[in-house]
């Protein structure tokens, strides 16, 4: 099974006062969204690398079953 979304990388900064910045990831269903998302915070481009924004991932599920415990004999 297969889904794709868009990743926004933002940059955050808890306290104006406070040196530390933290990076943050959103996730969109649609590009559109995530487009208008990166415009209004003006950060179009991804601020660490410069690559731009809002891509699209792909996000494989794969199930798998889960192995039954061992006997006891087997122990």
């Amino acid at each position: 099974m297969k889904t794709t979304y868009y990743v926004l990388h933002l940059l955050l900064v808890p306290d104006i006062s406070d040196h530390h910045i933290k990076m943050g990831r959103v996730h969109f269903h649609d590009h559109e969204t995530c487009m208008y998302v990166a415009q209004s915070l003006k950060q179009v481009r991804d601020p660490i690398i410069g690559k731009a924004n809002c891509v699209e991932v792909d996000n494989f599920i794969k199930e798998v079953r889960i192995p039954l415990p061992k006997p006891e004999f087997m122990k």
